[in-house]
């Protein structure tokens, strides 16, 4: 994890990585750079996005994935660089 303290805010740079199974069937969407940025099955749309879980002491938590809700939160400019599917054929 990267951070920079700058006053009163400190700015910290963040990473994730991992894989999951999904139906074989599942419908490819892609953007002009032929990155699959979205996923379609279950006559859902699943695309990665940024979201946090916000917990309190006594075990309550709270989904935060708009910018919006997170900005209520004290946590603003948040800027993600890449996020993307990448398949994985195994042999």
């Amino acid at each position: 994890m990267i951070y920079c303290n700058r006053g009163n805010e400190m700015k910290v740079g963040f990473q994730v990585a991992g894989t999951m199974q999904i139906p074989d069937g599942a419908i490819v969407h892609e953007d002009y750079l032929h990155q699959t940025y979205a996923l379609e099955f279950n006559n859902k749309m699943y695309m990665l996005q940024v979201c946090l879980v916000a917990e309190s002491p006594d075990g309550e938590y709270e989904m935060l994935h708009q910018f919006e809700e997170m900005e209520e939160h004290g946590i603003k400019n948040v800027r993600y660089d890449a996020a993307e599917f990448e398949p994985i054929v195994e042999d």
